[in-house]
C-alpha cells in the first residue's frame, strides 16, 4: 500500500511532513505517482501551491509499513 506525503523543511523548526489523507491509498507506486501528477498543482490551495511552486514543499509516494511488511521497526 502506498500513500502520498508532503514535506516542508523550516530552518528553525525542522521538517514537517504529513500524509495527504484525502488522496487515499494506492496499490502501486505508479498509481500513487499518477495521482500526484494529476493533482499537483491543480488541487493545491494558495499557500500550498506557492510553496510547491517555490520548491519549498514536495509531494512523494511512500510505502506504508504494515505488520506483515517484514521490515525492522522504525527507530525514533
Amino acid at each position: 500500500m502506498w500513500v502520498i506525503t508532503a514535506l516542508v523543511v523550516q530552518l528553525a523548526a525542522g521538517p514537517t511532513t504529513w500524509v495527504v489523507s484525502e488522496a487515499g491509498t494506492f496499490e502501486t507506486k505508479d498509481a500513487c505517482q499518477a495521482q500526484i501528477e494529476s493533482a499537483v498543482p491543480n488541487k493545491l490551495e494558495d499557500d500550498d501551491r506557492e510553496r510547491w511552486e517555490g520548491g519549498y514543499q514536495v509531494y512523494q509516494c511512500v510505502k506504508v509499513l504494515t505488520p506483515d511488511s517484514n521490515e525492522p521497526p522504525v527507530q525514533e
